[in-house]
């Protein structure tokens, strides 16, 4: 009795713990931004004059309009005038002391990434961290290149090391190629190998059943 008990108990958590905690992230998420757009869905009724109490609220549809003002915003920044604005804005931002360092960095990043022709964040390897005969896993974020190539005359990769238990949050550090070690697993695999501290390792459920 007492291990059916315990086998069908564990079983339950693995169906309703990530179902939870699924749950959890997007409902945060999406009240996040259903409470953020509340005063322009107020504003909306309020000017359309819908039939509609000036406090309504439908679960997601903060995450719409945000979704459809970020769309027309693209959609206005790739016409000609679209383009003008952009650059009046960036010379505006270049302008204030202290914002200029934050906004020209975010932008530069953001182009970056977009503009990439390698994916970035897909790449999984092994480092020496924080001693020679320890490892860590990271995720190749790109290549290196500019003065920190040519002042060590190194062939440089940027590699991401995130922290637990918030793997958004991490280091980077610029390690030799020679001296990294590629993985095999997805990068889903291996958030999914850090979160669980190594529990759930990628090819364990094909050895099982192979054998």
């Amino acid at each position: 009795m007492k291990n059916f008990l315990k086998k069908n108990l564990i079983a339950g958590l693995l169906v309703i713990i990530p179902i939870g905690l699924t749950y959890i992230v997007f409902a945060f998420v999406i009240g996040k931004l259903d409470a953020l757009m509340a005063p322009v869905v107020t504003w909306i009724i309020l000017r359309l004059q819908l039939p509609l109490p000036a406090d309504f609220h439908l679960p997601g549809l903060g995450f719409i309009l945000i979704g459809l003002f970020i769309f027309l915003v693209g959609l206005v920044a790739t016409n000609f005038l679209g383009k003008q604005l952009v650059r009046a804005w960036d010379y505006l931002m270049h302008q204030v002391p202290f914002v200029r360092g934050i906004y020209m960095t975010i932008k530069k990043v953001v182009e970056t990434i977009s503009r990439s022709d390698t994916p970035s964040f897909d790449q999984l390897v092994l480092v020496h961290y924080p001693h020679e005969t320890s490892r860590m896993i990271g995720l190749v974020a790109s290549e290196g290149r500019g003065e920190v190539v040519s002042r060590t005359g190194k062939d440089l990769v940027n590699v991401f090391l995130p922290l637990l238990p918030n793997v958004t949050l991490g280091f980077m550090l610029l390690v030799p190629r020679d001296q990294i070690v590629t993985l095999k697993m997805t990068r889903e695999e291996g958030i999914k190998y850090l979160m669980s501290f190594g529990l759930a390792t990628p090819g364990m459920d094909k050895q099982k059943t192979s054998a």
